[in-house]
C-alpha cells in the first residue's frame, strides 16, 4: 500500500467502517504496515475478488429501507461507488467482518479516492492563473483587516449616526389664533403665592370680606378674596369702603397695594355722540341712556382696546386683560349685586355713582361699597371685594370669579409662521462585553428651541426630532447612558443614569411611523402612559413565546442629591413607574400598560393641549395615573394592504395642595381632572417604488375632558398627517409630509396647518 493511501486510511476507517459494522473488531492503526506484506496482501486480493461492487443498496437481498444503516449505505454507494457485496448478493450487515474483509472495502474505496485526487489535480492545472489572482485578492483582504484592527476605535464599540435637516411652517388661522390657556399662568402662580404669603405673615390687618369681622369690634385678620383691593381707581382710599353696622368705621388701617384696573379710562365728560378717548384705551360709553344696565354683551361693544400712547395694555394684578376678561369681570360685578340683593350695574354720568353703585351689604362678614367709579371694571373689584365669606360660595358667584381667573390665566401667545430651517444630529456608541449586552452611550444636538416644531405655543405641534440642549442651540449633550444584559433566557435589565421609560420596555406596540412627523403620533396613542420620561432609572422585563412583561422606574431628577429639588422616590422626583403587558404574534401585536407619574408638572403629558399637560395652571403639583391599550397588524407580505397601529389613552389627575388667587379658590386639595387621547396610523411598504414608504395617521392629541379646578375643560382637538418617504439610497432618505391640527390650544376655534421637507442621512 503507497504512502497517500496509508494517510488516507485513518480517517476513512472512522468515516467509512464504523457506519457500516457496528460489531467490528477496533481497527488498530499502529498495525498497518503488517498488511505490507505479500502473504496477508494475497489474502486481500482473495476477499476482493469473493466480494462484488454493486451500483445500488437495493442489489442487497438483506438490506432493508427500515435499517438503520440504510441511507448510509445508499450514500456510499450512489456518491462513491465504493460499497461491495457477497456473491451470493448479501451484504451481511450484521455480521461481524473480519480485518481483511475491512481492508477489501477500503481499498475499494480508497481506489475512488485516488481517482478524485487526480480529477482535483487536473483541476487545479487548468486554474492555475485564476486561482494565483484571488490568493493575491485574499491576502490583500488580509493585509487591509489585519491594518483595520491594529487602528480601529474600539473592539468592542460600533458608532452609529444620525443627521437630519427639517425644513418646514406652520400657518395659523381661526378666532383664537395664539392663544393659550396658560399664558399667564405664571403671573398667576406669583399672585397666588403673593396672597400666600400675605395671610400667614398677616400683612394685611382688614381684607374686604374678613372672616373675622366682628359686628361690635374692629375689623381684623386676613383671608378670602381680593386681598390687595384696599383702594380703587374712582375712590379716595379706604374711608370709601364702610363696615357692616359700624357708620362711622372705614377700613383705615388697612396697608396694601391697589387692585385697580389699569391702563383704562372713561369719558363721562365726552357730550352724546362724542368720539370718546383716543391714544388710550378707555370705553365708547358717552353715548350710553342714563341709567343703561352694564351686562357683559354690552362691554363686548363699550371696551374701546385701541393702543395706548406707551405701548402698555390694560392690566389688573400683573395680569394683561382684553375684552373677554372685561365682560368676564363685570358678569362676576354683577353676580356679586345681586348675591347682595341689589341690582345689576348700570350707566350714569360716571359710570356708577348713587343709587347705582351703593348697597347696604347685611351679611355677616361682608362690607358696603359706597364709593363712586369711573368705569364698571373698578366697580365690579369693589363688589366681590366686599362680599362676605358665605357670599363668596355662592354657586353663582363662585363660577363667575372662576370664570375670570381663568380668562386671566389665558392669553395671546406669540406665534411665528416663517420658515424655518433646523437640524438635529444623534450618535450612538453601543457597546458590548459579552456579545449580548449593550452599553450605550448617546450624545445629541440640534437646534429647535426657536421654532414651532419644539412645542410653542402649542404642543401638539411639536416634531419628534426636535430638540435643542437646555444650554442653548448647537450645544452638545449627553442624551442617554445606560447599560442592558440578560438574566439566562427570558430576563432582560437595563438601568442607567440617564435612561428613557422606553428604553426598558420589552416592546413597542406600534408600528407607525416608518418615518416621524408629528411628535404625538410616535407614542402609540397615550402620550400620558408613554410619556417618554428621561433621568435615572431602572427596569426588567421577561419575555417568552411572545408573551412579555415589563416593569421600570425613571427619575427625571435623579441627579439632585437635595430632596426639595430631586432625588429618588422624594416628593420631587419627578417620578414615572411603568408596567406592560403585552402579546407579540408574527403580524399582530396587543399591549396593555399603565403609568404613574409622581409630582407632576407641565410636561408629563408631552403631546397634548396646553391645559392636558398642567390642568391646574401650575398652580399645584399633582399625580397622574395612565392607563394605555395599545397593538398592530400588519400583512405577512408587502401588498395594497397597509400595516394598521393604533391606541388610546386615558389619564386621571389628582391636585396635591389648594390653591388661592386674590383669595379666590381656584383649586381644591385632591382636586380631580381628566384627558384622553387616541390615533389610528396606517403605512404602505414598497409604496410605488420598493424601498419607499408611504404613511398617514389621524388622532386626537390629549385634551381635558373634566376638570374640578377653575380652568375647566377643553374643546376637543384634532390632528392629521400624510407624507412619503423617499429612499434615495441606503443611507439617504427625502420625505415630504403635510399636516393640520384644529384646535392646538383646546380654548376656542383656531387650527393649524403646514407642510415639511425632511431630509434624513444615516451613517
Amino acid at each position: 500500500m503507497n504512502a497517500f493511501r496509508k494517510l488516507l486510511l485513518a480517517p476513512l476507517v472512522m468515516g467509512v467502517v464504523s457506519p457500516l459494522a457496528g460489531h467490528a473488531q477496533s481497527l488498530d492503526m499502529g498495525s498497518v504496515n503488517r498488511y505490507q506484506d505479500q502473504q496477508d496482501i494475497d489474502r486481500m486480493r482473495a476477499i476482493e475478488a469473493q466480494m462484488g461492487q454493486v451500483t445500488s443498496v437495493s442489489q442487497f437481498s438483506d438490506v432493508q429501507p427500515t435499517d438503520w444503516a440504510y441511507q448510509a449505505l445508499s450514500n456510499l454507494v450512489t456518491k462513491y461507488g465504493c460499497v461491495a457485496g457477497y456473491p451470493n448478493g448479501t451484504f451481511k450487515g450484521k455480521q461481524a467482518m473480519t480485518r481483511y474483509e475491512a481492508a477489501a472495502l477500503l481499498n475499494a474505496c480508497l481506489d475512488r479516492v485516488t481517482e478524485m485526487t487526480e480529477q482535483v489535480k487536473r483541476l487545479l492545472k487548468e486554474f492555475e492563473k485564476e486561482l494565483a489572482v484571488l490568493k493575491a485578492k485574499v491576502d490583500g483582504l488580509e493585509a487591509k483587516t489585519a491594518e483595520l484592527a491594529a487602528t480601529q476605535f474600539s473592539t468592542t464599540t460600533k458608532l452609529k449616526g444620525q443627521s437630519v435637516f427639517w425644513l418646514g411652517t406652520a400657518k395659523f388661522d381661526g378666532a383664537n389664533k395664539g392663544t393659550s390657556p396658560v399664558a399667564q399662568a405664571g403671573v398667576g402662580q406669583a399672585e397666588s403665592a403673593a396672597f400666600k404669603s400675605a395671610v400667614e405673615t398677616n400683612a394685611y390687618s382688614v381684607t374686604p370680606g374678613g372672616a373675622s369681622y366682628s359686628a361690635t369690634g374692629t375689623p381684623n385678620g386676613s383671608v378670602t378674596a381680593f386681598t390687595k383691593a384696599a383702594t380703587w381707581t374712582g375712590g379716595s382710599g379706604s374711608s370709601d369702603i364702610g363696615v357692616v353696622g359700624q357708620p362711622t368705621a372705614s377700613l383705615t388701617n388697612y396697608v396694601g397695594g391697589n387692585l385697580a384696573v389699569t391702563g383704562l379710562r372713561s369719558n363721562p365728560g365726552a357730550p352724546a355722540g362724542g368720539t370718546g378717548v383716543t391714544g388710550t384705551y378707555g370705553f365708547l360709553n358717552n353715548a350710553l341712556p342714563n341709567g343703561t344696565v352694564v351686562t357683559s354683551d354690552l362691554m363686548g361693544v363699550m371696551a374701546n382696546t385701541i393702543s395706548s400712547t406707551s405701548g402698555a395694555k390694560p392690566s389688573i394684578g400683573g395680569f394683561a386683560i382684553d375684552k373677554k376678561d372685561m365682560q368676564n369681570l363685570v358678569a362676576l360685578g354683577n353676580a356679586s349685586r345681586a348675591v347682595k340683593g341689589g341690582g345689576l350695574i348700570r350707566y350714569s354720568s360716571d359710570v356708577a355713582t348713587a343709587p347705582y353703585s351703593t348697597f347696604a351689604n347685611t351679611a355677616p362678614g361682608g362690607f358696603t361699597n359706597a364709593g363712586t367709579f369711573t368705569n364698571p371694571l373698578d366697580l365690579s373689584i369693589a363688589e366681590y371685594g366686599t362680599l362676605s365669606p358665605l357670599q363668596q360660595q355662592n354657586p353663582t358667584v363662585k363660577a363667575a370669579a372662576r370664570k375670570f381667573l381663568k380668562g386671566l390665566i389665558s392669553g395671546d401667545v406669540p406665534i411665528g409662521e416663517a420658515v424655518s430651517f433646523n437640524y438635529d444630529v444623534r450618535l450612538a456608541l453601543d457597546t458590548s462585553f459579552t456579545g449580548k449586552d449593550l452599553l450605550r452611550t448617546r450624545l445629541r444636538v440640534g437646534n429647535f428651541g426657536q421654532s414651532t416644531w419644539f412645542g410653542n405655543p402649542y404642543p401638539s405641534l411639536g416634531a419628534e426630532v426636535a430638540y435643542e440642549e437646555g444650554s442653548g442651540a448647537n450645544s452638545m449633550g449627553v442624551d442617554r447612558v445606560f447599560y442592558q444584559f440578560p438574566i439566562g433566557s427570558n430576563f432582560t435589565v437595563t438601568a442607567g443614569p440617564r435612561v428613557r421609560q422606553d428604553d426598558m420596555l420589552a416592546v413597542w406596540p406600534s408600528q407607525y411611523p416608518a418615518d416621524t412627523i408629528l411628535d404625538f403620533f410616535t407614542y402609540a396613542g397615550s402620550p400620558g402612559t408613554y410619556t417618554l420620561n428621561l433621568g435615572g432609572g431602572a427596569g426588567i422585563w421577561w419575555a417568552d413565546n411572545g408573551f412579555s412583561v415589563s416593569a421600570n422606574y425613571v427619575a427625571a431628577n435623579a441627579k439632585n442629591s437635595d430632596s426639595s429639588t430631586g432625588g429618588i422616590a422624594t416628593d420631587n422626583s419627578g417620578g414615572t413607574g411603568t408596567v406592560q403587558l403585552a402579546y407579540t404574534a408574527t403580524n399582530w401585536n396587543l399591549t396593555a400598560a399603565y403609568a404613574y407619574s409622581q409630582s407632576g408638572a407641565y410636561g408629563y403629558i408631552p403631546v397634548g393641549t396646553n391645559l392636558a399637560g398642567n390642568p391646574f395652571a401650575g398652580l399645584s403639583s399633582f399625580d397622574v395615573n395612565s392607563l394605555a391599550i395599545s397593538g398592530w397588524w400588519k400583512p405577512t407580505k408587502v401588498s395594497w394592504i397597509p400595516s394598521i397601529s393604533a391606541g388610546w389613552g386615558s389619564n386621571s389627575y389628582s391636585a396635591k395642595k389648594a390653591s388661592q388667587i386674590w383669595g379666590v379658590e381656584t383649586n381644591a386639595a385632591g382636586a380631580k381632572a381628566q384627558s384622553q387621547s387616541w390615533y389610528v396610523g396606517m403605512q404602505w411598504a414598497d409604496a410605488l417604488i420598493k424601498g419607499n414608504t408611504f404613511g398617514t395617521a389621524v388622532g386626537q392629541p390629549t385634551f381635558v375632558t373634566g376638570n374640578d379646578g377653575f380652568m375647566g375643560t377643553d374643546e376637543s382637538t384634532f390632528a392629521w398627517e400624510i407624507w412619503y418617504k423617499f429612499q434615495v439610497t441606503d443611507n439617504i432618505s427625502v420625505t415630504p409630509a403635510f399636516f393640520t391640527v384644529t384646535n392646538p390650544a383646546g380654548s376656542g376655534s383656531n387650527s393649524a396647518y403646514g407642510g415639511v421637507l425632511k431630509t434624513t442621512f444615516l451613517f
